[in-house]
């Protein structure tokens, strides 16, 4: 019991360094930035899945942090996954909200057995879309622009095309991090479809540096029971 008011307290006190301690003006009406209302989310998380975002930026040889750009990427996400704004510290998964050559997102409900009926929540707990299809496919709008949900205001690494397939423009398999390549990057500032590659245009040389959002979640298998 002990260990896990610490856990809470440590989440609390993360939550707030990154959400208050940061530029934005905050009010008791900002979810992402009251205390009262992050303890709250903390003692009564929905079931879901979970977008938080890096603080840090990275160029976009992702790929550099581990065995590829989806180990890269999930090894970025968990070394920051403490320090997010993330109010459910006990999803058990996390992986880099990218495209690759071998993953691209439309594909993470098999390949990493994201959920397929649950909602997606920004990292407070603001429901964003109501499953993983309606948030990756581009067919429906997100509720709301993701910066409206916790997520920031600049920009991030997707790699992505707009139905969540990998765009051409992938910093040469997430391996790049020089001006030669380009990559595609999503905007939080859009409630379109589109946010995840506005026009299908929105891409930026790969020695740029940009967040990455990051998917936590409990494995299909493991939450069939809920």
């Amino acid at each position: 019991m002990r260990s896990r008011s610490f856990i809470l307290i440590t989440v609390l006190c993360s939550s707030l360094y990154y959400n208050c301690l940061s530029e934005k003006t905050c009010s008791d009406e900002d979810k992402s930035c009251s205390s009262q209302a992050l303890l709250t989310s903390i003692l009564s998380v929905p079931n879901g899945i979970y977008i938080y975002s890096t603080i840090n930026t990275y160029q976009g040889n992702l790929a550099a942090y581990g065995s590829g750009p989806e180990i890269g990427g999930q090894n970025i996400c968990k070394g920051e996954k403490l320090f997010s704004s993330l109010v459910n510290q006990f999803c058990p998964d996390v992986w880099a909200f990218i495209s690759s050559e071998s993953v691209p997102l439309f594909t993470f409900t098999n390949a990493f057995s994201v959920p397929s009926n649950l909602p997606i929540y920004g990292p407070t707990g603001i429901l964003i879309s109501d499953t993983w299809e309606d948030f990756v496919l581009g067919e429906i709008s997100p509720k709301q622009p993701l910066s409206s949900s916790g997520l920031g205001d600049g920009d991030f690494w997707t790699f992505s095309t707009i139905g969540g397939g990998l765009a051409g423009d992938n910093c040469n398999a997430g391996s790049d991090n020089t001006s030669e390549f380009f990559g595609a990057v999503g905007s939080p500032s859009t409630k379109n479809n589109d946010w995840i590659n506005p026009g299908g245009e929105s891409f930026s040389s790969c020695d740029s540096r940009y967040r990455v959002l990051c998917v936590c979640f409990t494995p299909v298998i493991n939450s069939e029971s809920q």
